[in-house]
């Protein structure tokens, strides 16, 4: 499943910038912690929230929303 990795605003829960985009059938599930590594240092995050998107054609993906820690 293609799935979109998005940093939150802390207090509005609103999408910020896109973190990570990948394709994976693990579920996430909110309180999850992940790491992404990046070429200057790994950042981690904790998933808040987790929607998935049902296309007409019935392909699933996924947009999560993360805060960094």
């Amino acid at each position: 499943m293609h799935t979109e990795l998005y940093e939150s605003d802390p207090f509005t829960a609103k999408r910020q910038d896109l973190l990570a985009a990948f394709e994976s059938d693990y579920r996430f599930e909110k309180g999850d912690e992940v790491y992404i590594d990046r070429a200057r240092r790994p950042l981690k995050v904790r998933i808040i929230d987790v929607r998935v998107h049902i296309s007409d054609g019935g392909r699933l993906t996924r947009e999560m929303l993360a805060l960094k820690l």
